[in-house]
């Protein structure tokens, strides 16, 4: 016999527990001091002085910015044809950031950081929701925000989180009965756009978009091009001002010093491993492995088939999205260079939910199905 559940716990605690439960987490990560280290970690900082630098100076000119020199941030910015050094990362999180870091400083970056993996955290949900009821979709929520290496980037400010809050916001964006609705696929693609921006390798990503796009094609494509061409052409456009060239990025021109000259190199070098090599470091590497941070991801992409049959093509979009990513940083000599896990995954880990959504229902459906009673035998 089911338990009646009383109605607002039926109605409220499904967000509760996949929201407020992991972020209980995140917040006595960030009440504690974590390991002791500054949140502003990595490039963090970069990210910090960009929005610092907006806000006091209103430019990107960081050499008044950086404490000690380039000399001690190699390889950390960019030199632009003006001969300024400029930030080498993304605008997208110091721009959305800057009100926060203005009133609060230090403070505000963390503090933005947290609403961020709260507010993916209500994404992933509301596509969970799609997949599965909303217990078990509150339940794989909560397993990928807690269960997965998303706690060690509480205490953080991090641009990898808020670029997979956009990319699966664009997804959630979309319709889910794949009508033609214009203006969702707008918003749509003004998220994708952005996710984009804030990180320039989610374009082998894209294609993942095409199956949820909506029928007919012909009027799908067009607002959710649109959306995703006014980030895009922005970026462009601030492309051609710094360095000349509207496909010329700050990652194209890193500066370091060599013999006391200052020296620019393009990140593009940096894509010259073996892509087996990358892959098994991806999946077995014991600090940054999938395998070891995250085995909750690898069950959850398990449960794709399951999924296939409940909702082939967002099926298809979470592999493609998988798989081009995982493949794409199989070949960067850099990608474990994150405090802990694979930060470049996170979009992996984060739509990984879904899958296990379909995994935990079906697992419910299992234990509710009721013991066949065997025949009494005749007297």
């Amino acid at each position: 016999m089911p338990i009646p559940v009383p109605g607002r716990l039926a109605r409220r605690g499904p967000a509760a527990l996949a929201v407020g439960l992991p972020v209980l987490i995140y917040l006595a990560i960030c009440a504690t001091g974590f390991d002791g280290g500054h949140y502003l970690r990595g490039d963090c900082p970069y990210y910090f002085l960009t929005a610092g630098s907006l806000w006091l100076d209103g430019d990107l000119d960081l050499g008044n910015q950086l404490p000690g020199g380039l000399a001690e941030h190699q390889t950390q910015v960019a030199l632009d044809r003006f001969g300024r050094l400029v930030p080498k990362h993304p605008l997208v999180l110091p721009l959305l950031a800057l009100p926060l870091v203005a009133a609060l400083g230090a403070p505000g970056a963390l503090i933005f950081n947290l609403l961020q993996l709260a507010a993916l955290l209500a994404v992933l949900f509301a596509l969970a929701r799609r997949v599965a009821a909303p217990w078990a979709a509150a339940v794989a929520v909560a397993l990928t925000g807690i269960a997965t290496f998303l706690p060690q980037y509480a205490w953080n400010f991090s641009p990898d989180v808020l670029s997979t809050l956009f990319f699966a916001g664009g997804l959630l964006a979309l319709p889910a009965d794949r009508r033609a609705a214009p203006l969702r696929h707008l918003a749509a693609g003004l998220l994708l756009g952005l996710a984009v921006v804030a990180k320039l390798p989610y374009l082998v990503a894209l294609p993942a978009v095409l199956p949820l796009a909506g029928a007919p094609l012909r009027r799908a494509l067009p607002p959710l091009a649109a959306g995703l061409a006014v980030p895009l052409a922005l970026a462009a456009l601030l492309n051609l001002h710094l360095f000349r060239s509207p496909l010329t990025t700050a990652y194209d021109r890193i500066a370091r010093l060599d013999r006391g000259a200052v020296v620019v190199y393009s990140q593009r070098e940096d894509f010259d491993l073996p892509l087996a090599e990358g892959l098994r470091g991806q999946l077995f590497h014991r600090r940054h492995g999938l395998l070891f941070t995250t085995p909750v991801t690898l069950v959850a992409l398990a449960g794709l088939p399951l999924l296939a049959r409940r909702r082939p093509r967002l099926a298809l979009a979470v592999g493609w999205t998988a798989a081009a990513l995982l493949l794409f940083f199989s070949r960067y000599e850099l990608w474990y260079t994150s405090a802990y896990g694979n930060r470049f995954l996170l979009p992996v880990v984060a739509l990984a939910a879904l899958p296990l959504a379909a995994l935990c229902e079906w697992a419910a459906g299992r234990l509710r199905r009721p013991q066949e009673t065997p025949a009494t035998p005749p007297p």
